[in-house]
């Protein structure tokens, strides 16, 4: 009985520093250079994405250039294609033609994160390029009169095209654990210790 305790002790403490915030993978963070609300964090692929309105109007060309120290997006790089579709999965997005309202809602949940870069018949649309130019993101349309949107990747645009915004990306900083998660461990381990001294596992 001793044992499992311990074991069952041991598995809730390590479990703990692997606690995230509740409601899952994206928080929204300011950034010191461009400022409150810029950065979008998955905390499960553990990157950080700048909003798009921050690119949008400059080419690849251009941005392939502003990564490197003193750079306009030093620190950052582009996403790739995979990576830009796992934000729209994290945010909740099925990837391909979508007409309900459980993913019509998570359009409009990523884009009040990332920025949106249009709307069509009242609907946020959202559209970036990666690093090979492919387009990933939230197209809206209307498939024989109804609400559409087409997610994930759709078509690309040359080194030069200055009509789309970037998906750009660097590792994200750990999350530090919260001290209510500390004091309660630490709690635990005092409970442990005050168990052994008066003997209880006897």
């Amino acid at each position: 009985m001793k044992t499992n305790f311990i074991k069952y002790l041991a598995g809730l403490l390590i479990s703990l520093f692997f606690i995230t915030p509740s409601h899952a993978a994206l928080l929204e963070l300011d950034d010191p250079v461009f400022g409150e609300g810029a950065i979008t964090q998955d905390t499960v692929a553990a990157l950080e994405w700048l909003d798009i309105g921050f690119s949008y109007g400059l080419s690849r060309n251009y941005v392939n250039t502003q990564f490197g120290p003193g750079g306009q997006f030093e620190g950052f790089r582009y996403a790739t294609t995979e990576e830009a579709e796992g934000l729209l999965q994290a945010a909740g997005i099925t990837l391909g033609e979508v007409q309900d309202e459980a993913n019509f809602a998570a359009v409009a949940y990523l884009a009040t994160l990332v920025g949106k870069s249009g709307s069509a018949g009242g609907y946020p649309e959202i559209g970036a390029q990666t690093g090979s130019g492919t387009i990933v993101g939230a197209d809206f349309y209307y498939a024989n009169g109804i609400p559409t949107y087409r997610t994930g990747s759709f078509g690309g645009c040359g080194a030069n095209a200055t009509w789309v915004s970037s998906w750009l990306v660097r590792e994200a900083t750990p999350v530090p654990i919260p001290g209510a998660v500390w004091l309660l461990g630490s709690g635990l381990v005092v409970l442990l210790g005050s168990r052994r001294k008066k003997g209880i596992w006897n």
